[in-house]
């Protein structure tokens, strides 16, 4: 480089930089200007630095006021007002805030066939009118209300009407009780219309109709219950809990969006909105459902004229206990044993029940098992759990689906008995493989559990719940609870793709188009991994191992059965390969080490196995079974196989268990149906291998 070009070179580095100064110059002054500009006009405001300030503003709810700190309400009574002014946060806090009971403001609201209710209205402010709250965070507030009437309630206010909220976080839960027509709950306001911008809301909601005779409407949202706001890149979080006997309206950001009342328009804004989380909910209206629960918004009357870039990861769950109020699952009773040594365990729990048969999450030192089934009524239901020695945590928790259930006390005593557990690719192996199995492992007083991988979904996701219902009735049949069914539910046809991803964070979709895990909430049978999280499980190996690990160091059976390395279908091959690798894992990091047995499903030949035949007399020639490998090279020695004969009993409930698999059995739109090749497996015998790991 010549002088000539280096001294260009310097020149342009110190011009670059005196231009990066005067722009970070220009910055600062500009944010110095903004910040001097918003303190300049906070001093016409009244500053507000006490509850007894906060209080104050009921006298002249028109005026301008300025948060000058953080202000704990703990332990301080509150009456909602209505405000029509300026209310600045100032990047300040209200933190635990109570309220319990609704302020003295009615407002007209419309229902979905614009039918209007005098309604009362409960949140901070009873109605926000022509009213700015900005910058404000309400930090662990808490709304509580129960009414006899119309009713909305949010935390910051029951009722907006052409109002202005900006900047604002809202930390909290809402609980309504009501029963009156229609009654809400939203996770900033009630109800009502205006502007919401860049708000944040981290909201448990609950909703409870108290009046099962009539038929009323009741809404849900994340930031509004029901009415007509725009809502500007806002983000919810959102733990929502429905119980309605009529009709049911649930959106991840509001339960109604409608243009009200008749003689007013507008063109609505919804743009840039996040939403998270679920709504677990029901509704009681079997002549007449309506049972609305959607990500953004429940039901629409009045589309938004601008509805852009709006994203949701939110799940709904449709209960069908109508006998049970629905509750966050943070009611809990835990109980602590200490173990003198580690083995089996027989749980007794004691517990009283005012509703339908319901069911309880049950968790081993904080990892879920299984749910346990608890009868209408009051007794005590026992249950085999393993415990290490020393201290461990047993705790029954609500869950999605549960009842409202009185855990009053629980004890444990040894247990002799031990627990099988068959590890099924999908619905219908556990039968074709393990139906022998299963009933004299049950006619020796021992428990057998069913973990199903995939919920069954290769033909779509229409056929998960026919399928998984099926298995849960053969299963039934052969003696086996529901409640020791349990549904890891990963797409059908992905085991291959997710254990040998180099990535085990590395994201999947199934066939199905699913890429995360489901079970069917109609049957309370949910996934394993939102039951024990909370959130449904990603299609990839990390969260399937997890799964798996979890399930078997809280369950810890004594004998596992599943299918064989060699069959073609790489659903079984791989179920083997995952539950041997974790075998060898547990056994190497805690000394598990439990009797580890394979069977097939599918041979080498497309033959095997045998095809049933007909005698003179119309009955079933019942074969054994043959080598399922008889030319292919294998670690499975056909002559080193341990079988087991079926008595008449065995194999005729074997069949009848094979008959409830309409959907495999029968030709569908869809499905091709293998009547022939499932009915195959009713054999005089079945056969396995103990595999050494």
């Amino acid at each position: 480089m010549n002088n000539k070009s280096e001294g260009k070179s310097k020149t342009g580095i110190l011009l670059a930089g005196v231009v990066l100064a005067a722009l970070a110059l220009l910055l600062y002054v500009l944010f110095a200007y903004c910040d001097l500009a918003h303190r300049i006009e906070l001093l016409s405001y009244t500053k507000v630095s006490s509850y007894e300030d906060l209080a104050a503003m009921s006298g002249k709810p028109d005026g301008k006021y300025y948060l000058s700190c953080d202000i704990d309400m703990a332990g301080k009574d509150w009456t909602p007002f209505t405000f029509n002014g300026v209310l600045d946060g100032n990047k300040h806090a209200i933190k635990n805030l109570r309220l319990d009971k609704p302020g003295s403001a009615v407002r007209d609201t419309y229902d979905g066939n614009m039918k209007s209710y005098s309604t009362t209205l409960a949140g901070m402010f009873d109605v926000i009118e022509g009213a700015t709250i900005r910058d404000l965070t309400l930090d662990s507030v808490c709304t509580d209300i129960t009414s006899d009437n119309p009713c909305f309630a949010g935390t910051l206010a029951g009722y907006m009407g052409d109002s202005t909220v900006t900047g604002c976080t809202v930390k909290g839960e809402v609980y309504l009780r009501a029963h009156d027509r229609m009654f809400g709950v939203g996770g900033v306001i009630g109800y009502g219309f205006g502007k919401l911008e860049n708000v944040q809301a981290e909201v448990t909601l609950v909703c409870i109709d108290t009046d099962r005779t009539t038929k009323d409407e009741q809404f849900m949202g994340g930031i509004t219950g029901a009415g007509y706001a725009d809502f500007i890149n806002c983000s919810v979080t959102i733990d929502g809990y429905g119980s309605e006997h009529g009709y049911a309206h649930n959106g991840g950001m509001t339960g109604l969006y409608m243009f009200y009342p008749k003689d007013k328009t507008h063109e609505g804004i919804m743009k840039g909105n996040r939403i998270y989380g679920k709504i677990t909910f029901f509704e009681d209206n079997p002549d007449d459902r309506r049972a609305y629960c959607k990500a953004l918004v429940g039901e629409t009357l009045s589309e938004a004229k601008v509805c852009e870039d709006n994203g949701a990861d939110f799940r709904t769950v449709e209960v069908y206990n109508y006998d049970a109020d629905l509750l966050p699952g943070e009611h809990a009773k835990s109980f602590t044993f200490n173990a003198s040594e580690k083995g089996r365990y027989e749980l007794k729990t004691q517990y009283s029940n005012d509703g339908a048969d319901a069911t309880y999450g049950l968790f081993i030192n904080g990892i879920f098992y299984k749910k346990v089934n608890f009868p209408k009524g009051s007794g005590t239901v026992s249950e085999q759990i393993f415990l290490d020695e020393g201290k461990s945590e047993v705790t029954f928790r609500f869950l999605p689906g549960d009842g409202n259930i009185d855990i009053k006390d629980a004890s444990v005593e040894k247990s002799s008995k031990s627990v099988t557990l068959i590890v099924a690719p999908h619905q219908d192996d556990e039968i074709l493989a393990f139906a022998g199995t299963i009933q004299k492992t049950i006619d020796e007083g021992n428990i057998v559990k069913v973990l199903f991988l995939t919920n069954g979904d290769y033909y779509g996701t229409k056929y998960a719940p026919i399928r998984i219902k099926e298995s849960i009735d053969a299963l039934r049949s052969l003696g086996v609870s529901q409640t020791d069914v349990t549904v890891l539910g990963y797409g059908d046809l992905t085991m291959e793709a997710l254990l040998t991803a180099g990535d085990p964070q590395q994201q999947f979709m199934a066939k199905s188009g699913e890429c995360t895990t489901y079970g069917v909430s109609s049957l309370n049978a949910f996934d394993y991994h939102t039951m024990n999280t909370g959130n449904p499980g990603k299609y990839c190996a990390a969260d399937l191992t997890t799964d798996l690990q979890n399930y078997l160091t809280a369950c810890r059976p004594d004998r596992i059965y599943t299918t064989s390395e060699y069959e073609w279908h790489t659903d079984h091959k791989y179920a083997f390969i995952m539950v041997r690798d974790m075998l060898k894992k547990l056994s190497g990091e805690t000394g598990y080490h439990p009797v580890f047995c394979v069977s097939v499903i599918h041979g080498e030949e497309t033959t095997w196995p045998e095809r049933l035949t007909d005698d003179p007399n119309n009955k079933s020639m019942m074969r054994r079974f043959t080598n399922p490998f008889p030319t292919m090279k294998t670690d499975l020695d056909w002559d080193k196989a341990v079988k087991s004969d079926l008595t008449d009993v065995q194999l005729d409930k074997k069949m009848k268990a094979i008959a409830k698999f309409v959907s495999q059995n029968e030709p569908t739109e869809d499905t091709p149906g293998t009547k022939e090749y499932t009915y195959s497996f009713c054999k005089r015998d079945e056969f396995y291998w103990e595999i050494s790991y």
